[in-house]
């Protein structure tokens, strides 16, 4: 995977951190803009409970077959009761998508688990789908990496999926929604699909963010218009070190020799990113703030959520935010594997 679309995938996490953990009044003032106050009013204090509202609203999923070969990961991930929500992020240089992150509500224990869904889990679809799929696009098996998690909208988006009759309303959602159901047992409630913007930009909004950097992070790459220099210790970076930090794979160390920490330890440093910032900025001293740059980002977000329904998420966070929420970190169990040619990664199977 590129530096380009690891940083992606960072981006688009912390922008929809900013939106779903935003707190209960900045979430709030959303609704108030597409309703009269005493409507605003109302869903705030009414005694539904927002989780249940949500949970209340799921619908029997209605696929026409199975969309793979009894495909099964080997662990349930989330009970069966969390809010999921479906963060997606798209890779600039194709159509596929970069980022397929679940964000996962555990109400009853306070909990937010992130689960970060790689994107070349490969996908064993069922012989009826690939028939479906023959029908509309005969040529499809020519395609490579036809198979991998993050095209599976298009192929949703190609058999016409539902008839964009589902959930969602969308063949590219409502398949991949479904196929996340079969697969890993997570009901998707909703999804936010975030275009590209700019990360130096969120991180400068919020004056930087405060992070112990573990070693010397420094690297050029003239190509993607790239230079990282940072050094060892606590401090706070800005939007540009921001950049690096979370971009940061290889290089060289404070001796000027090759320095490679892997995708393991990169990723290390994305999800420490990550909890600096909602820990940091994710507060009602930065109402005005959030406030002001949820509804910048609106323009180029597209959600299930809309204005109403937002408000069941804000009284979610008011709860998460009185009882001190933690926050998890899911790694799929995945092992390489090549198929005609192609690399994959297949999930350990029940």
């Amino acid at each position: 995977m590129s530096n380009k679309s690891e940083y992606n995938g960072l981006r688009t996490l912390v922008i929809v951190l900013a939106i779903i953990l935003a707190g209960v009044i900045g979430v709030y003032i959303y609704v108030v803009k597409d309703a009269p106050v005493f409507q605003f009013i109302s869903r705030i204090v009414s005694a539904e409970d927002g989780a249940d509202s949500i949970r209340s609203r799921r619908k029997d999923t209605a696929k026409p077959y199975k969309l793979t070969n009894n495909q099964r990961y080997s662990k349930d991930l989330v009970n069966k009761n969390n809010i999921n929500i479906l963060v997606i992020g798209p890779d600039e240089t194709s159509s596929n998508y970069d980022t397929l992150m679940i964000v996962s509500l555990d109400d009853e224990n306070n909990v937010i688990k992130f689960i970060n869904l790689p994107r070349d889990i490969y996908i064993d679809y069922s012989d009826k789908f690939k028939s479906d799929l023959k029908k509309v696009w005969s040529s499809y098996t020519k395609s490579k990496g036809i198979y991998k998690i993050n095209a599976a909208h298009l192929l949703g988006k190609k058999v016409n999926y539902l008839n964009g009759k589902g959930r969602f309303g969308n063949p590219e959602y409502d398949f991949t929604a479904d196929l996340i159901e079969e697969i890993f047992n997570i009901y998707i409630d909703d999804f936010v699909y975030i275009k590209p913007s700019s990360f130096r930009k969120v991180v400068d909004y919020f004056d930087g963010v405060e992070i112990d950097v573990p070693y010397l992070m420094k690297y050029t790459d003239p190509t993607q218009n790239l230079e990282i220099n940072i050094k060892k210790g606590l401090q706070t970076l800005d939007g540009k070190a921001a950049e690096g930090f979370v971009r940061y794979r290889q290089g060289t160390d404070e001796k000027g020799k090759y320095k490679s920490i892997g995708d393991i330890e990169r990723k290390n440093n994305q999800v420490a990113f990550v909890k600096a910032f909602v820990e940091q900025h994710m507060n009602l001293k930065n109402l005005g703030k959030i406030i002001t740059i949820f509804n910048d980002l609106d323009s180029y977000i597209e959600t299930s959520v809309d204005a109403r329904e937002a408000g069941e998420y804000g009284k979610i966070a008011e709860i998460f935010y009185k009882n001190k929420f933690t926050q998890e970190n899911e790694q799929i169990d995945c092992k390489n594997e090549t198929i005609d040619g192609i690399y994959y990664l297949k999930i350990s199977q029940k």
